[in-house]
């Protein structure tokens, strides 16, 4: 017997289809509708259309909590892809507008973000990472290399240190330097710093952050203890700060006399920066500034201006 083949010829496939009803043209669509189809809304029609307008939320606060590693390792790492995209513009944006520093090391910034937001993607990280902090710690960054060149730095102690940015960038720079302190008392901050910079961390705290207090900082010699991701204490230990950057002036009240003139120690090398604006404690112009914060020998002094805001830096020795 014969087998039947299966297949069916293309002319064949042809012939089944002839009879049946053809695709009908966009045209021919738009005819059988009628003729008011794309006729002017009427007032009526205008009514019951409901006009939303949603405005962009930019610069949240990022999340504060007391530190717990554990806790917030399982907590970011969780699926939430609308906010890593997010996370990604930011650092789209910070990157666009960052100034690197002439070293062959400096797109460490890069893959360090990129790393941060891919492991976690559950946390809002744009009150750190966006257009103005990153002109900002440019700013910060340049003048402190052309200042101090090649000089030695020692420890540098950042208050307000926020998700550790400002000290990534200070290490991809040619700065002799020993260690990196960011202090922030954020939890959320520190942990996020430490995981972006884990390499540094790793290499006998090379960076840390901690949740120490600006106002309970040794600034002479500071000794502290830090919490560690297994929840226990590290031996506590002293550091001399020799350099010391302050980037939060304007957010905390009476910063001229509760810190700056009873706790920095004469000869210290400093950073200071303010700003205008809605803060606690904004400046008028650089005069105002310059006056609340006299130095024994300066060697910066500038304004940054940002679409609307003002920043005001020092760099010198108290």
């Amino acid at each position: 017997m014969t087998k039947t083949s299966t297949k069916t010829s293309i002319k064949e496939k042809r012939r089944q289809r002839k009879g049946k009803e053809t695709i009908k043209s966009n045209e021919e669509l738009y005819n059988s509708l009628g003729d008011n189809i794309f006729d002017a809304p009427t007032k009526t029609k205008l009514e019951k259309v409901k006009t939303k307008y949603v405005k962009r939320k930019r610069l949240r606060p990022l999340v504060g909590s007391e530190y717990n590693y554990q806790a917030m390792a399982t907590k970011y790492s969780e699926k939430n892809i609308a906010q890593q995209l997010g996370n990604y513009r930011q650092a789209m944006e910070f990157l666009a507008h960052i100034t690197l520093s002439k070293n062959a090391n400096n797109d460490k910034i890069v893959d360090r973000l990129k790393d941060l937001i891919y492991s976690y993607p559950n946390v809002d990280i744009s009150s750190f990472v966006n257009k103005h902090h990153a002109i900002l710690y440019s700013w910060i960054t340049q003048n402190l290399v052309r200042v101090y060149g090649q000089k030695y730095l020692g420890t540098i102690y950042i208050l307000g240190g926020g998700i550790g940015t400002l000290g990534a960038m200070l290490l991809d720079t040619t700065l002799r330097l020993e260690n990196i302190r960011s202090l922030d008392i954020n939890g959320t901050c520190k942990f996020l710093a430490d995981e972006m910079m884990k390499n540094e961390v790793l290499d006998g705290w090379k960076f840390k952050a901690s949740t120490q207090d600006l106002f309970k900082v040794g600034y002479e010699t500071n000794r502290f203890e830090i919490e560690l991701p297994d929840g226990s204490m590290s031996k506590e230990f002293s550091e001399v700060p020799g350099l010391v950057i302050n980037t939060n002036t304007s957010y905390l009240a009476n910063m001229e006399n509760d810190w700056y003139e009873k706790m920095i120690p004469d000869t210290r090398k400093i950073v200071l920066v303010g700003e205008t604006g809605d803060v606690t404690h904004p400046y008028s112009n650089s005069k105002a500034f310059n006056a609340a914060f006299p130095m024994s020998f300066e060697l910066y002094t500038g304004v940054l201006t940002i679409e609307d805001k003002q920043y005001f830096m020092k760099i010198g020795i108290k």
